[in-house]
């Protein structure tokens, strides 16, 4: 097995064992064009891939409408939606009831509430 096939044939076994997905690729395009305009701003996202420790990345520009992935697969962030794990929000100058409110005006969501913020959930695991 190649080098390159390798990780993609790992994160497929995860995959398979996931208790639910929760997010299609059309719900992940609808949240990042929704991350535009929360309220407060929102500088960066924590996007977790599946199998990979969470990055820190701009939630803005139109790579979130392009495809089925966050970014371009050129980029480093070029993340199949199929693959990521959850994005956490969160903004000093905005409680997380705000956050879940403007999001509920634009669609349901898995959310968990953070301390820190919120994480919108593509999987779930059995523990």
């Amino acid at each position: 097995m190649s080098v390159h096939k390798e990780p993609a044939h790992k994160t497929a076994q995860m995959i398979a064992k996931a208790k639910a997905r929760h997010m299609s690729d059309a719900k992940w395009r609808k949240l990042f064009a929704r991350l535009h305009d929360l309220p407060g701003g929102c500088e960066t996202i924590g996007l977790k891939p599946i199998g990979r420790k969470v990055m820190g990345v701009p939630p803005s520009g139109p790579l979130f409408e392009q495809g089925g992935c966050f970014g371009t697969p050129d980029d480093i962030s070029g993340i199949p939606f199929s693959q990521i794990e959850f994005v956490g929000l969160s903004n000093r100058m905005v409680a997380n009831a705000e956050l879940i409110a403007f999001l509920s005006e634009h669609g349901r969501w898995p959310v968990v509430e953070e301390d820190e913020g919120l994480l919108i959930i593509g999987y779930e695991w059995d523990v």
